[in-house]
């Protein structure tokens, strides 16, 4: 088996991207993709009385990943990981958390805290690997240099998406302030680009996220960053979420020593 390469990473591709035209960003320069499932935040539906004797039906509130046929795996050299991003507004979402067994299906986990409260839950206590915003809208309260540092020492990453912006003025307005504001409270420390995509024209080539890294207050080298050692450090930052409090992967290479 040859070593893993992670290379370049788009980590949220939506899930309603059609799959058949995955070659589309391998040719933009990516190796690996992670396809993203949101489940918004819902309120809770009152419970249905059981009559006596019924069996007590387990509903999981969170959705298994999308399947990848079989054939577009085999024909394909992109690295394909599954996300989740969980909308919450409280603690109470740890409940669903704990009690998902899809969850466990996913390799990489992505919450959008809707209140500061979620936001101080997620940066001080959840075990997760990615926190971002819905560029849609400002973001709701303000972060500080304390809450973010918090975050990053615990190795959780904050993520800009570009797709967004592509399409609409007032996502690209919103997303260029996050940027900065991480820039002033965090020196852009654990960020990553995504595209956030949910159609082939609206991803852009490796070296065109780049360049759209200067809109965001990242220079090349940073950019470069961004979309290579975070997203590497990311993936297996989850990959020890998901194995315990250390983790090694041992892969056999087919590159020989040379003597």
């Amino acid at each position: 088996m040859a070593c893993r390469n992670w290379g370049f990473c788009d980590l949220s591709v939506n899930n309603t991207y059609e799959l058949s035209k995955l070659d589309t960003i391998q040719k933009l320069e990516y190796n690996t993709i992670a396809i993203n499932t949101v489940v918004e935040e819902t309120s809770d539906e009152p419970k249905k009385k059981r009559k006596k004797g019924d069996l007590k039906e387990k509903k999981d509130s969170i959705p298994s990943p999308i399947d990848i046929p079989k054939d577009i795996q085999d024909n394909t050299k992109l690295n394909i990981l599954q996300r989740l991003t969980l909308e919450f507004s409280d603690s109470s979402i740890s409940h669903k958390m704990n009690q998902s067994e899809n969850l466990k299906k996913y390799d990489i986990i992505a919450v959008i805290p809707k209140t500061l409260q979620a936001f101080q839950y997620a940066c001080g206590t959840m075990d997760i690997d990615i926190i971002t915003f819905q560029p849609e809208s400002k973001i709701p309260f303000k972060i500080n240099r304390k809450l973010y540092r918090q975050a990053t020492e615990r190795g959780i990453f904050f993520e800009l998406m570009y797709s967004p912006a592509i399409r609409d003025a007032t996502s690209r307005k919103n997303i260029i302030s996050t940027a900065h504001m991480y820039h002033a409270i965090g020196k852009s420390k654990n960020i990553i680009i995504s595209s956030g995509a949910d159609n082939p024209i609206h991803v852009r080539h490796v070296h065109d996220v780049i360049n759209i890294g200067f809109l965001l207050g990242l220079n090349s080298n940073e950019s470069l960053e961004v979309l290579r050692n975070n997203a590497r450090s990311l993936i297996l930052k989850s990959m020890g979420r998901r194995s315990g409090k250390h983790y090694i992967e041992i892969k056999e290479c087919d590159n020989k020593i040379s003597k």
